[in-house]
């Protein structure tokens, strides 16, 4: 059976790596307005939450639909996929650090190996965090997040995916690791708890596979899960002395309240035929297939790289930032992409 192909996903994810690239830029663009930084470019991180979801569905929906999954097919199929843009992720940053005579001062091996592992996160972000990401591309924090959801998700496909109740076996799962969480901060506990935000893309795509809509009656388990996983986030907000909205534990909350906001926006949206969508996502399509790559090599190419030292003029540098960035982006994806995966099987 071939794959179902939905152009409003590229759409989304066009939209959630540029949105990112900007965040990030933003953020330190002193002729940007404080007030356009915090109300308008201060969502990075729920644009990686959008990413989580429409991974979950996207997946789903390409293994749902093959007769046999095969998992050492799928596990291939997702490795070439995340690791080969990610190994030039770590030379390009390699590269820029070695271009700024700082490589020598910030390279770590135990970091090289951990990022490699997937076991990288953000420890000022969350406690429990293991690596951290190479070389400060602070973006890889979520890729082992991917990585280790694509692992989760073969083992749920294979032993409980015909049950009826594997959203509540997940929801539990992810209850249960926020809780140990809560007394053993752990990176394995960080994996598992946000799993949810992840299968929940896998139960709307199963909805939308089966019905060819949303029909609320069904998708409101969905909503039910991540509600609550929202309310118990919550609650070590209210119980911390200070809070800070960028760092744990509102940080989580964030996480999950996005979540579910964007779920819920998107089965109203849907009922009404998802009017208006095109006019103003649109023009991200054309990001789509680059996504990846643009979230990959946007920072330490954009924010990283000291070019600035060498050509005063800032907008010729920006210039030859973006050029070179969106350059590399279509050679990995577009053109040597394909060669990895027909040679890698």
């Amino acid at each position: 059976m071939a794959v179902r192909h939905i152009q409003k996903l590229d759409s989304l994810r066009g939209f959630a790596a540029l949105y990112v690239l900007v965040y990030h830029c933003a953020d330190s663009a002193d002729f940007i307005p404080k007030i356009l930084k915090i109300g308008f470019f201060s969502f990075g991180q729920e644009a990686v939450m959008m990413f989580f979801l429409l991974s979950g569905f996207v997946i789903h929906m390409s293994c749902s639909q093959k007769d046999v999954l095969d998992v050492r097919n799928y596990l291939i199929r997702r490795f070439r996929r995340i690791y080969f843009p990610f190994f030039i992720s770590l030379f390009v940053s390699t590269f820029i650090f070695l271009f700024n005579n700082k490589l020598i001062k910030n390279f770590s091996w135990f970091e090289l190996v951990g990022n490699c592992l997937m076991l990288q996160d953000i420890s000022f972000l969350k406690p429990g965090t293991w690596v951290e990401p190479f070389l400060g591309n602070v973006v890889l924090w979520s890729l082992s997040y991917e990585w280790w959801f694509y692992i989760l998700f073969i083992i749920a496909f294979k032993t409980i995916f015909k049950n009826k109740k594997r959203l509540y076996i997940i929801l539990g799962i992810s209850v249960f690791s926020l809780c140990f969480y809560w007394i053993h901060p752990n990176q394995i506990f960080l994996f598992l708890s946000y799993f949810i935000i992840w299968w929940c893309g896998v139960e709307i795509s199963e909805v939308f596979l089966k019905y060819n809509r949303l029909p609320l009656a069904k998708v409101k388990p969905v909503l039910i899960s991540i509600y609550s996983m929202c309310f118990l986030t919550a609650i070590p907000v209210f119980l911390s002395e200070k809070i800070e909205l960028g760092i744990y534990p509102f940080l989580t909350f964030r996480h999950f309240f996005i979540v579910s906001f964007l779920l819920t926006i998107m089965i109203v949206w849907h009922r009404y035929k998802m009017k208006f969508f095109d006019n103003i996502f649109g023009i991200f399509t054309i990001f789509g297939s680059i996504s990846y790559t643009i979230y990959l090599f946007h920072y330490p190419i954009l924010l990283q790289w000291q070019l600035s030292d060498y050509i005063a003029n800032i907008w010729i540098v920006y210039f030859i930032k973006i050029a070179l960035l969106l350059s590399l982006c279509y050679l990995v994806d577009i053109k040597l992409q394909p060669i990895v995966n027909r040679y890698l099987k």
